[in-house]
């Protein structure tokens, strides 16, 4: 009888061993996972929590303030805290309120590593630890879930930047240019009118205009706008004070086309812009629109074509 209550207690007591020593009084919960995005524009696109129902696999929970709660089975997690490429994740799972902290680590060759952090108290009891730990388990699983989506999404460079990376030349590289000035910014018969211009100045030099007219509007720190208006032509002819001969150097340039109105255009010049701060990349010149719908003709601002050049080093 004695031997067996030994036996009893040791394996008790093994157990409660067992217990304390693989599972510790704070376990931590980590979720690791590499994307093709480098982690500046991976830490802009998930702090940004308009973007969030784009890849959220969960449900999305309107709340006050403008704010959302982000569920996934169980398990609400919120925006808590911004940061230089890392985010503070609020979780509240199973009646606890737990902190996390996401990064985003630069990887060679234009990539990153997304790592997840979340602490859990286990507590001193050994059946709180057991209950906690099965907790972690669940809670690993579900961050998973979570860090699977936003992986995905980051590995597609349209949904960071929106619009299809084309990197090559032109074979526009001999232009006539012509520049005038707008208190606001040019209205599509303002730039019409300097492009027929253009347009019956090559003509005047029996010179065939090859291309749709290209366009730069350019903010002034004064009121107003710049706005440069370009033709490409078959051959060279020569210029005068206000219609200048422009002989382009077929570079690398960022190309996209872009469907929509002013606003589309603008917002595509802004993310072309962080591509270029996010990959360290250089414009070596202005950007510049192919306006390829004839705005005059098609007054349905949707429907314009627009092909954008950003030379690029």
């Amino acid at each position: 009888m004695k031997k067996i209550i030994f036996v009893f207690l040791l394996i008790v007591l093994t157990g409660l061993a067992g217990i304390y020593i693989f599972i510790p009084g704070k376990l931590m919960i980590t979720e690791v996972a590499a994307t093709p995005c480098v982690a500046e524009a991976g830490t802009r696109i998930l702090a940004d929590a308009s973007r969030w129902p784009m890849w959220w696999p969960g449900k999305i929970v309107p709340g006050k303030n403008g704010e959302s709660d982000y569920l996934l089975d169980e398990v609400n997690y919120t925006v808590s805290q911004q940061m230089l490429n890392n985010l503070g994740l609020q979780i509240r799972f199973r009646n606890d309120s737990l902190g996390s902290h996401l990064s985003l680590l630069s990887l060679p060759h234009d990539s990153s590593l997304i790592k997840w952090e979340c602490v859990l108290e286990a507590g001193n009891d050994p059946l709180a630890r057991i209950r906690a730990y099965r907790k972690a388990v669940a809670l690993k699983e579900n961050m998973h879930q979570v860090m699977n989506a936003a992986r995905q999404y980051l590995s597609n460079f349209q949904n960071i930047y929106g619009f299809v990376l084309n990197e090559a030349s032109t074979s526009d590289t001999t232009l006539i240019t012509t520049k005038n000035f707008s208190p606001d910014y040019p209205s599509m018969p303002f730039v019409y009118a300097m492009a027929k211009k253009l347009q019956g100045y090559a003509q005047a030099a029996n010179c065939a205009v090859t291309g749709v007219p290209m366009l730069n509007v350019t903010k002034l720190d004064s009121a107003g706008y710049q706005v440069m208006v370009a033709v490409p032509l078959a051959h060279s002819i020569q210029g005068n004070e206000q219609v200048k001969l422009q002989k382009m150097v077929p570079g690398r340039f960022i190309i996209t086309d872009v469907q929509g109105g002013p606003g589309t255009l603008n917002n595509t010049h802004l993310q072309i812009l962080n591509y270029f701060r996010d990959y360290r990349r250089t414009s070596m010149a202005i950007p510049f629109e192919y306006l390829i719908t004839d705005r005059l003709k098609e007054p349905d601002t949707s429907k314009w074509i627009t092909k954008i050049y950003s030379p690029v080093y």
